[in-house]
């Protein structure tokens, strides 16, 4: 069960790992949409429900070829032409799939009463909002929810990195630290430049 859970990728890889973490990409895009949920970042999740479909669609997509174009020209510098780019991208699409249980949590406990709560409290933005315990307890449950899924997905693109690479030692985890900063910074480019500024697929 640990290795299904934290390394499955010594069972499935290469075009059957890549089509079981795009159906999970696509499934995750339509929950994020039906309970406004954004994927607006390798690894950040941001609840509102600005945007179409096509938006939260595109954000699991666009943070996957972040990820995947930085980790691979990492792959290119620490391990030359040794590794499988084919490998490399369907471990790390199946890396994603835990994201698919926040959206789902989002929608059992929804946040935007809390949410609304928060802008107009500290950003003055909206109309008065009263929330009583459960509100804050439903929160409070899908912020732990989501920090697990965080961990659990960033443990799972490790192990996707460090197995197609094949190279142990501090060399690959320091590439790794490396490279998901460098791709959280290019998502949220993209994302501030095309789609918050140009309102992209709206």
């Amino acid at each position: 069960m640990k290795t299904w859970l934290f390394n499955p990728f010594t069972h499935i890889a290469g075009a059957k790992a890549l089509l079981a973490g795009i159906t999970g990409i696509l499934l995750t895009g339509i929950l994020c949409f039906m309970s406004g949920t954004h994927l607006d970042g390798v690894v950040d999740i941001h609840f509102s429900v600005e945007g179409t479909i096509y938006w939260f669609l595109a954000e699991g997509f666009i943070d996957l070829a972040c990820i995947v174009i930085v980790f691979s020209l990492l792959g290119l510098m620490i391990a030359g032409l040794r590794f499988r780019f084919i490998d490399l991208l369907g471990t790390l699409s199946i890396a994603r799939l835990p994201f698919i249980i926040v959206p789902i949590f989002a929608m059992i406990f929804p946040q935007k009463k809390v949410l609304d709560y928060f802008l107009y409290t500290y950003l003055k933005i909206g109309t008065p909002v009263t929330i009583g315990n459960w509100d804050i307890i439903s929160f409070i449950i899908v912020i732990i929810i989501m920090l697990l899924v965080l961990i659990w997905t960033i443990a799972l693109m490790y192990n996707a990195f460090r197995i197609c690479m094949n190279i142990k030692g501090p060399k690959i985890v320091l590439s790794f630290i490396g490279g998901l900063f460098l791709a959280e910074i290019f998502a949220k480019i993209i994302f501030i430049l095309f789609f918050t500024s140009t309102n992209l697929l709206q």
